[in-house]
């Protein structure tokens, strides 16, 4: 079986989603409780972190993580291969890719974990289905439904800095945070903000005209003083992704703040010119790796209590193509980093032979993406499993186990049941569905309803 022949860039799909995004490479969400300071909050969450880090484009996980005990990656993968000799040590005869060094670090310190193979239950090679999929975390394309992230704090106890949270989001609001909860956005940029004399005025028409609007507005500009873009302007002179690392992490360490965060980075499809030990693929783990570092470093009061989930859409064919990058695949790694993670390699490696690859091409995932996404959430934030199975990633009990073991016993959390949390089970297509702007504009001002 022959796959067609790749274009030398990025394939048209994925190109559309980078337009459609604006081409900023990078996208941060963040759920904040600074704005309810007037409801009361228990405190079984109030320190636990999570980050959770899509890389955009489908990474190529066999050069992150090598299986240099496998021969058969070698025969694959020729000269994409990562020699030996280059690799970083980690255990289980795994390698790191040398650009991960900080990772390396992290990991010989048992506060990095990978799962080597897991995978969607929808298994095609669209960027647009398989984004689809990993954000609305059910076990296929749904159009409408809401992001899993966003159902999950709806089984969280009232009072909770998830529950109570909102919603940030850069330039667009990914599926993953869409729902019923509110949604902002915060954005890492470079320009300068306006002056306070100029905002007064603008906040005297809103008061006039749009009280709502008002509301958002100053809403908005607390989020940008707690994430220091008053005191602490972005250095011009690291990445963009380097910079959205240090925004979330001063967000995530604010008194009051949020708990939770999904950051999004673009760049990850490789057709063409991948490059092995330098090149694009290398600079962007080295990017990834620096901003990894960045985050262990202004996390560093709240370390113990974070966990990082980073992930991608798929992953990429075990052999090469023609010219010289690799296409889309299935099996991808998953990393995970932070002060709450329990270090080492977690899962199985399904092989590189050609009989253990699917249809010769690509890695066979051992494990469902929700089967970590549920051990992180059981672990980390002490979700209930019944919530997860039935509420959280829909009709997944049997389809996607609970992977336990990823999260250290100490740094659990087991919050009491939510009163108003949806029962435990099966959501309905309308409990599904994300209330659009649109919608909610023709509802409240009794237009035709489709």
């Amino acid at each position: 079986m022959t796959r067609p022949q790749p274009s030398p860039h990025d394939c048209a799909d994925h190109r559309l989603s980078l337009t459609r995004r604006g081409l900023m490479g990078l996208s941060v969400g963040l759920f904040s409780s600074a704005f309810l300071g007037e409801r009361a909050r228990a405190n079984t969450l109030s320190e636990a972190r999570l980050l959770i880090v899509v890389l955009r484009g489908g990474m190529d996980g066999v050069s992150l993580l090598v299986p240099a005990f496998d021969p058969a990656y070698y025969a694959a993968r020729g000269a994409l291969a990562v020699p030996p000799e280059a690799g970083l040590a980690l255990s289980g005869g795994f390698l790191l890719h040398p650009a991960m060094r900080e990772v390396q670090a992290l990991y010989a310190a048992g506060e990095a974990a990978f799962v080597p193979a897991v995978g969607l239950p929808l298994q095609t090679h669209s960027h647009f289905e398989c984004q689809e999929v990993l954000e609305n975390g059910l076990g296929g394309s749904r159009p409408g439904a809401s992001g899993w992230v966003n159902r999950l704090l709806s089984v969280l106890p009232g009072g909770e800095p998830l529950r109570d949270g909102r919603v940030l989001a850069i330039n667009s609001n990914p599926l993953i945070v869409r729902g019923s909860e509110p949604v902002l956005d915060w954005s890492s940029t470079w320009f300068p903000r306006l002056r306070t004399t100029t905002l007064a005025p603008l906040h005297q028409i809103y008061a006039a005209r749009d009280p709502e609007l008002l509301a958002i507005h100053r809403l908005g500009l607390e989020v940008d003083a707690m994430a220091g873009t008053g005191a602490f302007q972005n250095d011009p002179t690291l990445p963009p992704v380097v910079n959205g690392f240090r925004g979330a992490a001063r967000l995530l360490t604010t008194a009051g703040g949020p708990r939770v965060a999904v950051l999004t980075i673009d760049g990850w499809d490789t057709h063409a010119d991948q490059g092995v030990l330098d090149g694009h693929f290398a600079e962007r783990l080295s990017t990834l790796d620096r901003a990894l570092s960045v985050l262990r470093r202004d996390l560093a009061g709240v370390w113990d209590s974070t966990a990082v989930v980073v992930t991608t859409e798929f992953g990429r064919t075990i052999p090469a193509n023609g010219t010289r990058g690799t296409d889309h695949g299935i099996g991808m790694p998953v990393l995970l980093v932070g002060g709450a993670v329990r270090g080492g390699i977690h899962g199985d490696w399904p092989g590189c032979r050609p009989g253990e690859l699917l249809e010769g091409y690509d890695l066979r995932p051992t494990l469902d993406l929700r089967s970590v996404f549920k051990g992180v959430l059981s672990g980390h934030l002490g979700v209930d499993q019944a919530q997860l199975d039935t509420v959280v990633f829909p009709d997944s009990a049997q389809a996607a186990p609970t992977l336990h073991g990823l999260i250290t016993e100490t740094t659990s959390r087991h919050p009491r049941p939510a009163a108003d949390a949806p029962d435990p089970r099966p959501l309905s297509d309308a409990q599904l569905a994300v209330p659009t702007p649109i919608l909610a504009y023709r509802q409240q001002n009794g237009l035709f309803v489709p």
